[in-house]
């Protein structure tokens, strides 16, 4: 199992093969481009670093924020759309090297990928094993929008903090988890995605600490009854025993009767009647009372496990893919408490300045995308889209296309439930998804935008993690090769956008 918090080093070396795997895919993703862009009398390079959207990163990181472009439509694109933390690193790295901003860009997209190939890796292991967790990063390598992972976009960069942030909520290191959630939201609006993980996470666990509780206190108060019971019961039958011992025989064997002693009694009085009288009750209030105390001392275990904040052993032990931060310290609950404070602060901060730069309020960058025509419409444009698509046949064959692709995506996240994923992966993916397919953003983007989206990818890995090594092995190569190839196509093309 990954284990970067205690051992960085070792957990390196069991990423190794996942990352070398990664970066033969994306050589031969960028050999593949560079070869297609050179018949074509391209720069493969700049179709990299300076195409749709790498190019409003690079104008933020040199200009800063304020530059805007005004359609003859009436539409405006301006630059406030673009989050911020690519064009920070940009001038960042511009400024401490040779690198202009478009090669800066470049660079921190590559170190990104290889970030979160090794974050893909990391949960991916965490839940389902180093091998799954190989099968996992070849796979999201190999997307038909792979290409994009090597571009000057901000894809790679949101998708290895959102990975990162996830690995840290499911080991339960919840103050990183909020910092690389709140990073995660500077990068792209779906940084939102992360938040919900974390917020999500944070509350089933605080629930289930509540809930175990409760649990404790009420079985510590059930056997504490049972137990004082018993010790009543014990000194009952003391008592009647050495009363019929103190009437006539035949008063005490009818009274012990009635009492259902009957017969004790009898033999009870028979053998005492030639002791001496004192002792006998003595005793007895004696054994009773022993009784009584070791009865009784059953109970305090329970109620210390209880006060401790524990779950009975009965309950269980969770995984930890599967319990994330379940504290048993009120320190575990302080720091899960911050670490979900910390994860909006990004989203939060960008979305509040732009709101004040605009001078419209905390709804202004809303505005903002109103311009670039984005918003949530809960996917009716993208339905109309689709149903466009069968006015003719040529089209009718992309808009089946488009059909049997959402559902693919459904069915994998249905398939990601039904394997019982950890909360975090679900809650992420989902959100990701929903917004990606309910968003009235250009169309043509809504692969790109569903590429964070990696845990949607666990149950065909798998899939390949409990095929033959060979057969694996095949199938990945032969998708790495047309993955390279339509990305060359793609971006030599309309690809993008």
């Amino acid at each position: 199992m990954t284990d970067l918090g205690t051992r960085p080093g070792r957990a390196l070396r069991r990423a190794t093969p996942a990352l070398l795997g990664y970066a033969a895919v994306r050589a031969l993703g960028l050999l593949t481009l560079a070869l297609w862009s050179a018949a074509r009398d391209k720069s493969a390079y700049t179709l990299l670093t300076a195409r749709w959207d790498a190019l409003w990163y690079t104008r933020v990181a040199e200009l800063g924020y304020g530059y805007e472009v005004r359609l003859p439509n009436g539409d405006v694109h301006s630059n406030l759309a673009f989050f911020p933390l690519l064009p920070w690193l940009e001038r960042l790295l511009s400024a401490l090297t040779p690198l202009s901003y478009a090669d800066a860009g470049f660079v921190v997209s590559l170190l990104a990928s290889l970030a979160a190939a090794w974050g893909v890796f990391a949960v991916t292991d965490h839940v389902y094993g180093g091998r799954a967790g190989v099968c996992a990063v070849l796979l999201w390598a190999v997307l038909p929008v792979g290409i994009v992972q090597s571009m000057a976009y901000s894809e790679s960069l949101f998708t290895a903090l959102a990975a990162w942030s996830l690995y840290a909520v499911l080991t339960g290191r919840w103050v990183t988890a909020g910092l690389l959630a709140s990073l995660a939201g500077l990068t792209r609006p779906v940084g939102l995605a992360v938040v919900a993980a974390v917020w999500a996470t944070g509350a089933e666990a605080f629930l289930r600490e509540r809930r175990d509780r409760y649990q404790t206190t009420t079985t510590a108060g059930d056997q504490a009854g049972r137990e004082t019971t018993t010790v009543v019961g014990a000194r009952e039958q003391s008592e009647a025993a050495t009363a019929a011992c103190e009437q006539e025989p035949g008063q005490a064997a009818t009274a012990a009767h009635q009492r259902g002693q009957g017969e004790a009694a009898s033999v009870a009085c028979e053998r005492d009647r030639s002791r001496p009288e004192g002792p006998s009750s003595g005793r007895n209030r004696s054994a009773a009372d022993a009784g009584g105390a070791r009865a009784v001392g059953h109970a305090p275990e329970t109620g210390t496990a209880s006060l401790s904040g524990r779950a009975p052993d009965a309950e269980g032990a969770r995984t930890p893919s599967h319990s994330p931060g379940v504290g048993k310290s009120g320190g575990t609950r302080v720091r899960r408490a911050l670490g979900m404070a910390l994860a909006p602060l990004g989203t939060a901060a960008y979305v509040l300045w732009v709101g004040h730069r605009t001078g419209k309020g905390p709804l202004g960058y809303l505005d903002v995308q109103a311009g670039w025509r984005n918003g949530f419409d809960g996917g009716y444009a993208f339905a109309r889209f689709v149903g466009d698509k069968f006015t003719s046949f040529p089209s009718a064959l992309a808009g089946a296309g488009l059909i049997v692709g959402v559902a693919l995506i459904i069915w994998l996240y249905v398939i990601c439930v039904r394997q019982g994923q950890p909360l975090p992966l679900l809650v992420y993916a989902g959100v990701v998804t929903a917004l990606a397919l309910c968003a009235s953003s250009y169309f043509g983007s809504k692969p790109r935008l569903l590429m964070p989206a990696f845990p949607l990818l666990l149950p065909l890995a798998l899939a390949l993690a409990r095929a033959r090594t060979r057969r694996s092995a095949a199938v990945v190569a032969a998708v790495a090769v047309a993955s390279a190839l339509y990305g060359a196509f793609w971006l030599n093309g309309s690809g993008p956008p």
